[in-house]
C-alpha cells in the first residue's frame, strides 16, 4: 500500500515538474519573439526615454523666458510665392524627416518641446538614429505613429525611412509637392510652418547631443545656461514664435510669454 502511494506522488511530482518546464518555454520563447522584433534601437515605454519626453512636453514657463535669444539661422526663412496652409482653420506644420537622420535626432527634440504649448501628443515612440552615420545612436522619438491634438495649429508628420533607412512612410500628395518645390535638394529635417515658412536641416547644434543619454539630454535642455539649453530652448522659442505670428497669437499666454517676443523679432512676415 506503502509502495503504491510512494508510486502515485512520485508520478505527480513528475507532472508538476514537466508543467513547469513547458510553462518555461513558452515563456522563453514568447520573449525570445518580442525580442526579436523589436525594431533596433527603440526602448521601451518604461525607459528613460519615457520620462524624457514627460519632461519635454512640458518645460515650464520660467525655464523658457530665461533662455538665450535665437540666432537668425534658427528662423524659419520666408518662402517666395508661396500660399497659406490651414486645416480646420489651423495653420498646418509639416514635418518631413527620417528615422536614421541624427539631424531629424536632435529636431525632434525643439520641435516636440514647442509644439506642446499649443497642444497634446499621444503615440510618440523613442529610438535613435542610425549607428552608422553621424552622431551615432542619438536618443530621439518618432513620430510613425503619433497623434496629436491642439485647437492652434494642425500637425502632419512623415517618417520617410526607419532606422536602418528601410522604406517606411511615403510622402505624398500636398506635401510632396511642397517639399519638391521648396526644398529641390530633398534634405531632412524639412519643417514647413503654415505653408509660407520653412526651415531646412537641424535648427540645434548636434554636437551638444553627443554620448548623452535620455536623462542627460533633458537635464541639459531644461538648463537655460548648459550647451543644450542655449540650442534647444531658443528653438522652442522661435518655432512658438512662427507659430503664433500664424495663428492670431493663441494661447495669449504663450504667445506673449518674454521667450516668444524676444524670438519673434526674427521673424519674417
Amino acid at each position: 500500500m506503502r509502495a503504491e502511494e510512494a508510486r502515485k506522488d512520485r508520478r505527480r511530482k513528475n507532472l508538476i515538474a514537466a508543467v513547469v518546464v513547458v510553462i518555461v518555454v513558452i515563456i522563453a520563447v514568447v520573449l525570445g519573439a518580442v525580442i526579436a522584433n523589436r525594431p533596433s534601437g527603440a526602448g521601451s515605454a518604461a525607459g528613460s526615454g519615457a520620462s524624457a519626453l514627460q519632461k519635454l512636453t512640458s518645460i515650464p514657463a520660467a525655464t523658457l523666458d530665461d533662455a538665450a535669444a535665437p540666432s537668425p539661422q534658427q528662423a524659419p526663412a520666408k518662402l517666395d510665392g508661396a500660399t497659406e496652409i490651414k486645416v480646420d482653420g489651423k495653420p498646418q506644420v509639416l514635418y518631413v524627416g527620417a528615422e536614421y537622420c541624427p539631424f531629424c535626432a536632435v529636431e525632434r527634440w525643439a520641435l516636440i518641446g514647442a509644439l506642446s504649448r499649443f497642444g497634446t501628443f499621444s503615440g510618440i515612440t523613442e529610438t535613435t538614429s542610425s549607428s552608422t552615420d553621424v552622431h551615432p545612436d542619438t536618443p530621439t522619438f518618432s513620430f510613425v505613429n503619433a497623434k496629436y491634438q491642439s485647437d492652434y495649429v494642425s500637425l502632419k508628420t512623415v517618417e520617410t525611412q526607419d532606422r536602418e533607412g528601410k522604406p517606411l512612410q511615403t510622402l505624398e500628395g500636398d506635401a510632396a509637392a511642397l517639399f519638391q518645390k521648396y526644398n529641390t535638394g530633398g534634405s531632412i529635417p524639412w519643417i514647413n510652418y503654415g505653408g509660407t515658412n520653412a526651415t531646412t536641416g537641424a535648427t540645434v547644434d548636434s554636437t551638444a547631443f553627443d554620448g548623452k543619454t535620455y536623462d542627460q539630454i533633458i537635464e541639459g535642455i531644461l538648463d537655460p545656461n548648459s550647451d543644450l539649453g542655449k540650442t534647444v530652448l531658443p528653438a522652442v522659442n522661435v518655432i512658438t514664435a512662427q507659430i503664433c505670428q500664424q495663428n492670431g497669437g493663441k494661447p495669449s499666454n504663450v504667445c506673449t510669454a518674454a521667450g516668444v517676443q524676444s524670438a519673434s523679432v526674427l521673424l519674417k512676415r
